[in-house]
């Protein structure tokens, strides 16, 4: 190729050695209107420069494209997609961590033009390895990892999200300059991450992902964390059969408002807390239009089997007898084989201990045969203990950075600082004799 794009070409090719990169990203900003006026032979460019070796050189290219690729142009969309995707399989961490910004807008065109195909799962792979190379260390929260995630939320790869879920909790270093994170990815991470527990049936942990959402510092009420207190109480219900508890730095903005301004779910909570399946049937119902409008409905019907879940458990507690018929009753269900059902698929999940007598329709509950006195109740209790041991070292480290950071010193310098005494302000205010 020849002319000016012919040269850069060359320079990138040549320049692209580690010792020569801050010149060439310097050659590159300079050269950048050159690029955008040149968008036609740009795709001529690609071909010839090695992701592992370009990487550079190919950031700025596809930036400069990403611009102006429509999304409604099928063919422009494919094209551009085959583009990102050898460059973000097989990118170079040093060169894309020196332009984390053109690096995250491509990314992002990216995933957006993955959606206008209706082929999440095609960024899937690509994302994962782009959020890796964008990080400068393992603890790095880069904002592809948020994007990462919505594109498996949606292409339903939740095992492949389970890999970056188990290691949410060493995602501790935001660093704006670094990775160009916003407060809005690090909600949106935890969202989605919250979301694809419900996909696994990880309740307990969708709360936690939830709770990190809703009760992070706002001044504002947000979309985010509204969505993420409604999915959290749902969650809570199924999980732990109550409201869940706000912590108590929790931002007013939402304590206020979901007093009064989310009332099919509190309403869905108070007739949970009834214990009649019917009452909350009847609550489900009344605001079935909001829960499908929300994309919440199949998680509120699970509610009502979570109910019925709970009150047979209750049974247990109270008789050790019972028939299937009476079981039934107690728990509004429709037969007893529905019942059977139901105590079948709790004991095979360990969440009571019952035998059935088929022949004369009786249930005999039963004490839990676990004395956590195994092996391998053993090895998960040194690992949580571990686990606990790990976080409390990275909170003892982030603790020791926070008191040298300073920010955070002038800060609790201001606060601790003692108001200023104004004498003008002492006159007027002294009582005056006369």
């Amino acid at each position: 190729m020849d002319g000016p794009l012919g040269e850069l070409l060359s320079s990138v090719e040549r320049l692209s050695e580690s010792s020569s990169l801050p010149q060439l990203l310097a050659l590159l900003n300079a050269n950048e209107e050159l690029l955008i006026k040149h968008l036609p032979l740009l795709d001529d460019l690609l071909p010839v420069l090695c992701p592992r070796l370009n990487s550079l050189g190919m950031v700025y290219i596809l930036n400069c494209k990403a611009a102006t690729v429509p999304l409604s142009n099928m063919q422009a969309v494919n094209v551009f997609i085959q583009q990102c995707r050898r460059l973000l399989l097989d990118c170079d961490p040093v060169q894309v961590q020196m332009v984390p910004a053109q690096f995250v807008a491509v990314c992002n065109k990216f995933s957006a033009a993955a959606l206008a195909i209706k082929s999440p799962i095609v960024a899937v792979r690509p994302l994962q390895a782009a959020a890796l190379a964008l990080q400068p260390t393992q603890t790095h929260f880069t904002q592809i990892h948020a994007e990462f995630m919505k594109v498996c939320l949606l292409s339903k790869c939740y095992s492949v999200a389970e890999s970056l879920l188990h290691r949410s909790k060493e995602l501790l270093h935001v660093d704006r300059e670094a990775t160009h994170v916003t407060p809005r990815d690090l909600l949106l991470y935890h969202y989605y991450a919250g979301m694809i527990e419900i996909g696994l049936k990880n309740f307990k942990s969708a709360i936690q992902y939830f709770t990190l959402c809703f009760s992070a510092p706002s001044n504002v009420l947000n979309a985010i964390m509204v969505e993420a207190y409604k999915k959290c109480l749902l969650c809570s219900l199924i999980e732990h059969g109550e409201q869940p508890r706000m912590p108590r730095y929790t931002s007013l903005s939402i304590t206020r408002h979901v007093k009064t301004g989310i009332a099919p779910y509190t309403e869905l909570a108070e007739a949970f807390a009834m214990r009649k399946a019917s009452d909350l049937q009847q609550a489900l119902e009344k605001h079935a239009d909001t829960h499908r409008k929300d994309g919440t409905f199949g998680l509120a019907k699970q509610t009502v089997q979570a109910l019925i879940r709970r009150n047979i458990h209750r049974l247990t507690q109270t008789y050790l007898t019972l028939s299937l018929a009476h079981i039934a009753e107690s728990v509004e269900l429709s037969s007893a084989q529905e019942a059977e059902c139901y105590i079948v698929r709790m004991v095979s999940k360990g969440e009571i201990s019952a035998k059935i007598d088929e022949a004369q329709g009786m249930v005999h509950f039963t004490e839990l045969p676990e004395r956590f006195d195994t092996a391998a109740t053993a090895v998960d209790m040194e690992a949580k203990i571990g686990a606990v041991i790990g976080l409390t070292e990275k909170l003892h480290e982030m603790n020791a950075q926070l008191v040298v950071d300073s920010n955070y010193i002038s800060r609790m310098a201001r606060e601790r600082q003692p108001r200023g005494w104004n004498e003008d302000e002492a006159m007027e205010a002294a009582p005056k004799f006369r």
